[in-house]
């Protein structure tokens, strides 16, 4: 787990976000050929409140 160094101020931003298009109809993703899910991304939107409230105490490291 990743420990902050207190005597500092951090702050969370949305690095990168993915996104999944559902099949509401099949009740499924929308897939690629191969059977994986198809993500999508979303230029020039501003995520930026998703972060307004986060404390990055709570965050957990995710892996590669």
């Amino acid at each position: 787990m990743m420990k902050f160094d207190p005597d500092k101020t951090y702050g969370a931003v949305v690095w990168d976000m993915p996104i999944a298009v559902v099949d509401v109809e099949a009740d499924d993703y929308v897939r690629n050929e191969d059977g994986s899910i198809k993500l999508f991304n979303m230029p020039n939107y501003d995520y930026s409140y998703i972060c307004d409230d986060v404390d990055v105490n709570y965050l957990e490291e995710r892996g590669e």
